[in-house]
């Protein structure tokens, strides 16, 4: 059920709401001149061409990618969205050292962008270091530039999760859903969290509303079978499971049950 950023989405988002504009910043206790890109420079060109090569997605062309994004960074320095874009790169090679050097070159030079704080938390929280993220997801929050907070508070819900912190994610996850009452994440995070903590009958609650939203997926299909299981309700148990074996026969969701 847990949704996964498609990198290229990511990258096209960051590109989409850069603004180009021009603006000083302090940095080290001292004032710092961060150039921006125009729509027409050098750097913002390079930095559309390698979008153009991760979209065409041939062999070979995340690496010319990579090029026209250090090609920006060479004519600009401190052009916060080429630094945060190859920091994603080097993030989906595997290549986590580089990117973290180029995700702390975003935020350096960053123009008040918050998608560009937003990826650099996504990194954070991937990497273990989930206060570190969180701060960054409430920054991201309260910036009235992010067109969608929703997505940012279930963004630190996840990472309080990974951090066995349940109570502040149940809190982001709700936070979410107070913007976005159909948001299919935070309703079934919320029904996991309160399934995990066997407060059945608000696990339900939540599967309720997440099957008005979505086609039941194996991982709802067996959240529906341990819930009402743990319900005491044999007949909408076994119907779950029946559903969860014709169509999801081979799904892990249903070798986990038949282990059990």
């Amino acid at each position: 059920m847990i949704h996964k950023s498609i990198i290229l989405s990511i990258l096209i988002l960051l590109v989409s709401s850069c603004a180009s504009n021009g603006g000083s910043k302090k940095t080290n206790n001292r004032t710092e001149s961060i150039k921006e890109a125009a729509n027409n420079s050098a750097e913002k060109i390079n930095v559309d061409l390698g979008v153009g090569y991760l979209k065409r997605g041939r062999d070979g062309d995340i690496d010319i990618a990579i090029k026209k994004f250090k090609k920006a960074i060479k004519i600009n320095p401190t052009y916060a969205l080429a630094h945060s874009m190859l920091a994603t790169v080097y993030d989906r090679k595997g290549l986590f050292d580089s990117a973290e050097i180029h995700y702390k070159k975003s935020i350096k030079y960053n123009n008040g962008n918050p998608n560009i704080v937003n990826n650099y938390a996504n990194f954070l929280c991937q990497r273990g270091s989930y206060d570190k993220a969180i701060e960054k997801y409430k920054q991201v929050i309260e910036n009235p530039k992010y067109s969608t907070p929703a997505s940012a508070y279930e963004n630190a819900g996840v990472c309080a999760m990974k951090a066995n912190e349940y109570e502040d994610a149940e809190k982001y996850f709700r936070e979410s859903l107070n913007i976005n009452t159909e948001s299919a994440n935070s309703l079934y995070y919320l029904l996991t969290i309160y399934l995990k903590k066997g407060e059945y009958m608000k696990a339900r609650a939540f599967l309720q509303r997440l099957e008005q939203v979505v086609q039941p997926s194996a991982e709802i299909l067996a959240a529906g079978y341990q819930i009402e299981k743990g319900l005491n309700h044999t007949k909408l148990a076994n119907n779950y499971l029946t559903k969860l074996k014709n169509r999801f026969p081979q799904s892990e969701s249903l070798k986990q049950i038949q282990e059990n």
